[in-house]
Parts: C-alpha cells; sequence; structure tokens
C-alpha cells in the first residue's frame, strides 16, 4: 500500500517544517548531489531522523556555525526522495533548484516553511528535462490562486476540482493539495522510513570547517 503524500500535512518532520524533493529518473546518490550543489555530500552512513539533528546540532555547535544541512534519502517504488534537516530555510527550495533536474528526468519539491513569521504557504514545485513546468502554493484562499510555469494545464482542472482555491482552512487546503499531486503525478513518501527507520544520510552543506 502507497502512503501517498498527504500525511505530511498531519506530521511534523523537522521543527522549521519541511523540504521533501522526489525524483523520478534520478538514482537517490545523484539527487542528493544535486541538492548539495557545489560542496560533493558527505556520507554519514544510516541514521534516524533524531539521531541526525542531534548530530547536527552537536557539529555546528562545535564549529560555532548554525549553516549545517543534511538529508536522508532511499527509494519507493519508482522514485528517489531526500528529506532535509538542520538549516535547510533559505539554503533549500524555492529560489534554490538550480540543477535539480537533468534531461529526461522529472523531479518534485514540497516545502513548508512553519516558523517563517510571515507565515507562508506550502508550496509545490516540478522541474522536467532540466526546466520549471509548474507548481502552485498550496494554501491559495489568501495567496496566490496562480498555477505558475509553461503548463499549468498538468493541474489546474484538479486543483479546481478538490476545492483548493476556496478553501479557508490552511490544513484542509494543504492535505487536498498533496493529495491532488499525488494523485497527478503518482507521487508518494514512505511514511515509516521517514518518521522511524534509520535510512541513508549526508551531509549536504556546512561542511566547511570553522
Amino acid at each position: 500500500m502507497r502512503d501517498g503524500l498527504a500525511w505530511l500535512a498531519r506530521e511534523d518532520l523537522t521543527w522549521l517544517g519541511y523540504c521533501v524533493t522526489l525524483a523520478r529518473g534520478v538514482e537517490p546518490g545523484e539527487l542528493v548531489r544535486r541538492l548539495s550543489g557545489d560542496e560533493p555530500p558527505e556520507e554519514l552512513g544510516d541514521r534516524g531522523a533524531e539521531e541526525l539533528v542531534d548530530f547536527l546540532d552537536r557539529r555546528d555547535r562545535d564549529r560555532g556555525r548554525d549553516d549545517g544541512v543534511a538529508v536522508r534519502y532511499g527509494t519507493s517504488a519508482d522514485l528517489s526522495f531526500a528529506v532535509a534537516y538542520g538549516e535547510w530555510p533559505g539554503r533549500l527550495g524555492p529560489g534554490y533548484t538550480d540543477g535539480l533536474s537533468g534531461q529526461d528526468d522529472h523531479v518534485f519539491q514540497l516545502y513548508y516553511e512553519t516558523q517563517n513569521p510571515k507565515r507562508p504557504p506550502p508550496e509545490f514545485s516540478y522541474f522536467r528535462d532540466g526546466g520549471y513546468v509548474c507548481g502552485f502554493q498550496m494554501y491559495m484562499h489568501t495567496w496566490s490562486h496562480e498555477i505558475t510555469g509553461p503548463h499549468p494545464e498538468l493541474l489546474s482542472d484538479a486543483v479546481r476540482a478538490a476545492g483548493v482555491p476556496d478553501e479557508e482552512d490552511r490544513g484542509s487546503a494543504h492535505a487536498r493539495s498533496l493529495a491532488v499531486v499525488e494523485q497527478v503525478f503518482g507521487l508518494t513518501l514512505p511514511r515509516d522510513q521517514v518518521l522511524h527507520r534509520a535510512v541513508p544520510a549526508a551531509l549536504i552543506r556546512g561542511q566547511t570547517p570553522a
């Protein structure tokens, strides 16, 4: 049974929210390399979520810098996934997606900053063949109702049919939007692996010694 994505609206992946990247046609190690950008990833072995957070806290404290970012990653069916931990807001997600997608692959990113004082809505973005295809804010009622990108038609009918633009409750709109992208693009994130199991982890930001 597939876990889907809607459970993300009910769980706290990190205290800051979540940055989840899913890819089809990209091996998990390659996905981590792309997320790491100019700094090669540093493999950390299998780690549980709390164990990885404790490691990043200790490492940043010892270095005197709060800039460590890591991912826990793996596969689910035909998808690779990577979940960010540490100081990822403003370092991953919208505005930091160059190089995420390459030729003949599909990359999907889900991003939500729960501690941002501006309370921005959760966002979904889809990239294919090296370019941005479409995306939207997963709470539309008091924010943008626009589906951006060159191919909004991939999502527009499904988003409207789910009642997302008119849904006033942020949590409900969030869950409905996640269900839409799950259905449209066949996406899933393995809940048990992400929440409860030790899976491969890698440091992708903050490698430079103090």
